[in-house]
């Protein structure tokens, strides 16, 4: 008999929904056995989707994963009638649909959408992707697992032992795959990683495995898992700007600052923080200094330091794009266009300035000072698994919209909370060259042994909750 193209695609979902109703029953138990899998996907999931948002998954099947991530509102999708009876029952406060992911109809817009293990039963995979972008608010993200084909074998032998749920024929798809299709499908991919390398608990071994395997170029190849992250590709869009300029003791130089910030976007703010001077700084901050942008003074008693005074600039901020300028002008201001471009052409959620190309003016930055720069560099570029060139460069800049997801540290500089918070939140991250200036005025605040231990510590945290808090 001679099936038809549409005829075939609909018998084999057929068989997919019918299987995932016959196993819907006794779901929960199967997959028990297999606990240790799929809580280390759980916590892949969970390092990427912060809780409070709005989420929907695709194959959502008796609701787990979709509960784990604490949505404002979630809402699930299964073509499976039994999985969503028993997921609808479970979580009374999240929203289930049968509706199988071609056919995808729902009237709103999502932070995130999520599919563990789904497109490895898709007949047509970039018409779903092609759907899920009308779905998606502005810098929404598709966050996926994928089983990786070399496991294939191994996990059919395990099913036959009742270690791992049944499930029926997959695709064979790599992650190289799904970065293509993503990419022909109006997406760019902002992380494709492997991880789990043993996916069943041997206390310590699995552990150890499981962190060590996946940093190994080669032998990452081999984990179980495959997982990526992508948007939507940002058409050029109006933007406002906010620059905040934390100083302190920075009176002979904040007049200069002012008057060279150029007009950025739809309106141009500039924030002055004034974190607790000596030197009577917030004298010197008036309109006049600069009439085509708007200039607001936050003043304090005492100094609290400059994460302090960032997080004040930031919570204050009209505008889209938050930016960092130090006042003491070793980055010019009239470099911070090069770093709002990037906004307005969608070409980066994050921007981070780095003295590390251009050569440096004499004295601009201390032998040791370098040292200790280029050590952080190397250490959170392995933890973010991105290149960062230059952890430290005050000029940082990013969407207001994504600050309000980070949890800022004001007892620190800031620029490791939020270079931590942009690797949580999978940000597209690039750099702008700066030409590096020494100082009009003035000593520098960074001092090496008093804030480098802080600095330190949080590089700790960082590893914890990016490195090791995904590995089960």
């Amino acid at each position: 008999m001679d099936l038809g193209g549409h005829d075939f695609l609909h018998m084999n979902k057929l068989a997919i929904k019918e299987h995932f109703d016959s196993i819907a029953e006794s779901f929960d138990k199967d997959r028990s056995r297999f606990g240790y899998y799929h809580k280390c996907v759980f916590k892949i999931y969970k390092t990427f989707i912060p809780e409070g948002q709005n989420v929907l998954e695709i194959g959502c099947a008796t609701g787990d994963l979709l509960n784990a991530l604490n949505p404002s509102r979630g809402v699930g999708v299964d073509l499976s009638d039994g999985m969503v009876n028993i997921a609808s029952n479970k979580y009374p406060q999240l929203h289930f649909h049968v509706m199988s992911a071609e056919d995808l109809k729902l009237n709103e817009k999502f932070d995130y959408v999520l599919a563990a293990n789904v497109l490895d039963y898709l007949e047509d995979i970039g018409s779903v992707l092609d759907n899920l972008k009308s779905m998606l608010v502005t810098d929404g993200k598709i966050v996926i697992t994928l089983v990786n084909p070399i496991w294939e074998l191994n996990f059919r032998f395990w099913e036959r032992f009742y270690l791992k749920t049944p499930a029926p024929q997959k695709n064979l798809i790599t992650n190289k795959d799904m970065v293509n299709l993503f990419e022909t499908n109006g997406f760019e991919v902002i992380k494709e990683r492997l991880g789990m390398f043993f996916p069943l608990n041997i206390p310590i071994i699995s552990q150890v495995f499981n962190f060590i395997i996946p940093e190994i170029p080669m032998l990452r190849q081999l984990c179980a898992v495959q997982y990526i992250v992508a948007k939507p590709k940002r058409s050029k869009q109006a933007l406002s700007c906010s620059v905040i300029i934390p100083c302190y003791n920075e009176k002979s130089n904040i007049a200069d600052c002012l008057r060279r910030i150029p007009p950025m976007g739809v309106f141009t703010e500039a924030i002055v923080v004034d974190d607790g001077s000596t030197d009577m700084t917030s004298m010197m901050v008036c309109q006049d200094l600069n009439n085509a942008i708007r200039i607001k003074l936050i003043s304090y008693q005492p100094n609290q330091g400059k994460g302090h005074a960032v997080k004040a600039g930031f919570d204050s901020a009209q505008g889209d794009v938050l930016m960092i300028l130090d006042a003491d002008m070793t980055v010019i201001p009239e470099d911070l266009p090069k770093f709002f471009k990037l906004f307005e052409e969608g070409k980066a959620d994050f921007v981070n300035g780095t003295r590390m190309v251009y050569p440096m003016e004499k004295k601009a930055m201390n032998p040791v000072n370098y040292i200790g720069n280029k050590i952080f560099n190397l250490m959170l570029s392995w933890i973010m698994e991105q290149r960062v060139s230059d952890t430290l460069c005050g000029t940082k800049a990013m969407f207001k919209k994504d600050y309000k997801k980070i949890h800022m540290n004001d007892k620190s500089w800031g620029d490791f909370d939020l270079l931590f918070g942009a690797a949580k939140l999978c940000l597209k991250l690039r750099e702008v060259p700066i030409h590096y200036k020494m100082r009009i005025a003035d000593e520098s605040k960074m001092k090496v042994i008093k804030h480098g231990w802080p600095l330190l510590m949080e590089v700790c945290q960082g590893m914890k909750e990016l490195k090791f808090d995904k590995v089960c």
